[in-house]
């Protein structure tokens, strides 16, 4: 058996031994995991947005917002995405178990509930997932995310970068989406 084998068979024989993570556990990455996300691409749209406006900001989410989600998931060992049911991008589409959660979300704040921190889910295949809601509580998310008038350079830049987007409209407080981390 050569080095490379060696190696690969060892790292292999260590995730198979290693122990699945408690329900505790996962809610503590699950956290984890969302928290760098939200702070990561918050923190770079809150530069672009004060280095160049909203149009700096929007360029930069079209270009960087996946790749920075794929560094986070990949850094934490796990699976990592933003969905929304009003997405702005077609890869940030929910699934049907997604939007199921994020409808009983949106029928919780408009019964003026709050809504929970995260859920933690056992889905069919096996897998457990953590949601952490995303909800606009930032004027800036507005900028982009808000009523933007039909004529502005925002809204062509908006139509010519996502021509099926649906990620307008918003108001604080507002449901945008969430963070789904799978394990």
């Amino acid at each position: 058996m050569n080095q490379k084998s060696f190696f690969s068979l060892l790292f292999i024989s260590s995730l198979l031994m290693a122990e699945p993570l408690s329900q505790e556990q996962m809610i503590q990455k699950g956290t984890e995991v969302s928290t760098a996300l939200v702070q990561k691409l918050g923190g770079e749209l809150k530069t672009q947005m004060q280095s160049g406006g909203p149009l700096a900001a929007l360029h930069f989410c079209s270009q960087n917002a996946l790749s920075l989600t794929d560094q986070i998931a990949k850094e934490s060992g796990t699976s990592v995405k933003r969905v929304s049911l009003q997405n702005r991008n077609p890869v940030n589409a929910a699934t049907p178990e997604e939007k199921a959660v994020l409808s009983q979300w949106q029928e919780m704040l408009k019964k003026s509930e709050a809504l929970p921190p995260y859920k933690l889910t056992k889905l069919s295949n096996g897998h457990t997932v953590y949601y952490k809601p995303i909800v606009i509580n930032n004027e800036a998310c507005l900028k982009c995310h808000g009523d933007i008038a039909g004529d502005s350079p925002l809204a062509k830049a908006i139509k010519e970068t996502y021509p099926e987007d649906h990620a307008t409209g918003y108001k604080m407080g507002d449901l945008r989406g969430m963070v789904v981390v799978a394990f």
